[in-house]
């Protein structure tokens, strides 16, 4: 229990009554919480306003009387949140992913379930809904990872109070290491480009040889994505043959300089719009790099590439890019820089996709396994020979 009392001032005529009201002195709270004595300054002169700031404090000690969450809808929860995401302007990519889970099979999920309350979404509950994935380790812990990003949304609004998304068990995963392509499996596709111009198709067939291999050659030489590649404006590429620009995916400034016949390719490209090298400047840069992306499955099937069992090798446009920083790091250039150069928001980015490629620490490992080396033949020369393991020459039986 809390009650208020007068701290009265020496010039104050009641200052023998602690329980005035009516003159202006500093009110104070005086009570118990946890059997400790609580007393504070009620930061006010007003004893009304005393009293509620006394009450505040006296439902926040008592367990019964902590604010519920406020009664929400699922579906009102994934409206909120999927407005956020757009009044943040978040790519279309991320908006797209989290209208596939949330609207697309989330509330479907839940109306099959007979669920409508967001409170009545528990940890068992997401783990049935876990069960309706038909994805591998990573896509489902990134599906998780995003279901846990809602209800923390949710919890901010005052509709939860904990995350049941963080009680369920995340999926086992495992990593694919970083795909790349080694000089001669370059060259193939460089030489794959010139017979692509051999197929008929689209506004600009004519030129789509020659724009494919200048696009391979950007992205190997620079470590741009698909998109910043293909929406590359032809003011980023200064005079001196160097790219700034900032990553359309995380809005770092990327600054790298490029090889001169990589931009003189790059200046004499026709192209539709004048203000880029690739793209048309019309619709959603999404779809120009679904086209992209379509020529490149094409460029690789023309370029045969295999791992060397025979088997076909699976390649991709982003493989331009793990190729650009897999080449610097085998050179020994620190990752931290190479983190600087493919724009990553943090260091940590690059070590988890490319922390075996580094020189510097794969040399360090070699040191140490060949310390270990030495330390076994030196133990194995100290062991003493006792005189019962020595070899005896064979007896010889004389007849």
């Amino acid at each position: 229990m809390f009650f208020v009392y007068s701290r009265h001032t020496p010039q104050c005529d009641h200052k023998g009554d602690l329980k005035y009201r009516r003159c202006r002195c500093p009110k104070w709270i005086d009570g118990y919480t946890d059997g400790k004595r609580v007393r504070q300054s009620a930061q006010t002169r007003s004893w009304e306003q005393a009293e509620r700031k006394a009450r505040v404090i006296e439902d926040a000690a008592d367990p019964s009387k902590q604010q519920q969450p406020l009664p929400t809808t699922i579906a009102g929860a994934v409206e909120a949140f999927m407005a956020d995401e757009k009044g943040r302007s978040l790519s279309k990519e991320t908006t797209k992913q989290s209208k596939t889970l949330l609207e697309s099979q989330f509330l479907s999920w839940a109306k099959h379930r007979g669920l409508s309350r967001l409170r009545d979404i528990t940890p068992p509950e997401l783990v049935n809904f876990r069960t309706t994935w038909a994805n591998n380790g990573l896509t489902t812990n990134r599906k998780l990872s995003r279901l846990v990003g809602f209800f923390a949304f949710c919890i901010q609004n005052g509709w939860l109070i904990e995350n049941p998304a963080k009680k369920v068990k995340r999926a086992t995963s495992h990593s694919v290491p970083t795909g790349w392509f080694p000089k001669p499996e370059f060259k193939r596709i460089v030489d794959a480009t010139y017979a692509y111009g051999e197929w008929r198709g689209g506004r600009d067939f004519q030129f789509r040889s020659d724009r494919l291999r200048a696009l391979v050659l950007l992205m190997r030489w620079s470590g741009l994505s698909i998109q910043d590649a293909v929406t590359l404006e032809r003011d980023r590429l200064s005079e001196e043959g160097k790219l700034f620009l900032y990553r359309a995916k995380t809005g770092v400034a990327v600054n790298v300089p490029i090889p001169p016949d990589v931009a003189d390719d790059l200046r004499a490209l026709p192209s539709v719009n004048p203000r880029y090298f690739f793209w048309s400047g019309n619709g959603d840069p999404q779809t120009a790099c679904k086209g992209w992306r379509r020529s490149f499955v094409r460029l690789f099937e023309i370029a045969k590439i295999h791992r060397p069992d025979g088997t076909p090798k699976r390649c991709h446009a982003h493989m331009f890019r793990d190729t650009f920083a897999v080449e610097l790091l085998n050179k020994g250039v620190p990752i931290d820089r190479v983190s600087l150069l493919l724009g990553h928001s943090s260091v940590k980015v690059t070590e988890k996709h490319y922390a075996p490629f580094v020189k510097e620490r794969q040399q360090q490992l070699e040191t140490y396994a060949r310390m270990a080396w030495e330390d076994s033949a030196m133990d194995a020369a100290e062991v003493p020979t006792s005189p019962s393991s020595r070899s005896k020459p064979p007896s010889t039986q004389v007849n």
